[in-house]
């Protein structure tokens, strides 16, 4: 198993619910009320700030030469144009 500098065992209650303890919760500055987005990746629990994972996404969106909604014109442009 990894090693982590911050790390708990945590348990799910009845109704599935997880406690993230107090030292997890400050080492990602998390507070009440934080929304988290939740993924499965290769059989892992992630769980990660949302606004850490919008920063991320808009990240990614920002290399984009043009819009998406350009992009999707153009698609359907050569579409119409290739059936005639």
């Amino acid at each position: 198993m990894v090693k982590a500098r911050h790390s708990a065992t945590l348990t799910l209650d009845a109704q599935g619910r997880v406690l993230l303890p107090r030292p997890l919760r400050q080492a990602l500055g998390l507070g009440p009320g934080t929304r988290l987005l939740a993924l499965v990746e290769e059989g892992r629990l992630l769980l990660i700030p949302w606004e850490r994972a919008e920063e991320e996404l808009w990240a990614e969106l920002s290399d984009l030469q043009e819009s998406l909604a350009e992009e999707l014109l153009r698609e359907r442009r050569l579409e119409v144009e290739r059936d005639g």
